[in-house]
């Protein structure tokens, strides 16, 4: 169990790194597009809007490749997938919490996907905030404006 465990920190960790070296990125691009503006265009709005929803959809789509992947090189995870996309659908499945159930790990390895739903919906919420957030600062930058 101690070892499931570890194995679990060790990916969530790189997957914060992954969202938290995203969000940075993305936080000095929108920043350095709207410095100077005093009047923001809807046009730039929208695009922010778009761009900032597609690469945080970017960024758990990759991390949940990340788990796929672990789950696909781990050998008692890897002998219940027929397939590394069968890894990304379980995956996926269990990152956002969905959990349809027809594949699933057995054993003392059910932990790690449970550490992935715990991961996924951390990651989810962290994105959710950061929209939130970059909405927020629109709207006042809009009414600083008007």
């Amino acid at each position: 169990m101690i070892k499931i465990i570890c194995i679990g920190a060790i990916i969530i960790a790189f997957n914060l790194l992954i969202q938290g070296l995203g969000n940075v990125f993305w936080l000095r691009r929108v920043a350095s597009v709207t410095k100077n503006e005093n009047d923001i265009t809807n046009n730039k709005i929208l695009k922010i809007l778009l761009f900032s929803f597609l690469l945080f959809t970017l960024i758990h789509t990759f991390h949940s490749l990340v788990w796929a992947f672990s789950y696909y090189v781990i050998p008692e995870t890897a002998v219940q997938f027929s397939s590394f996309s069968e890894a990304v659908y379980f995956s996926l499945v269990t990152f956002t919490t969905l959990g349809y159930g027809d594949i699933s790990l057995t054993s003392e390895w059910r932990l790690l996907s449970g550490l992935e739903a715990i991961n996924g919906i951390m990651l989810i919420g962290w994105s959710t905030a950061m929209m939130f957030s970059l909405i927020q600062n629109i709207y006042k930058k809009i009414n600083t404006n008007s």
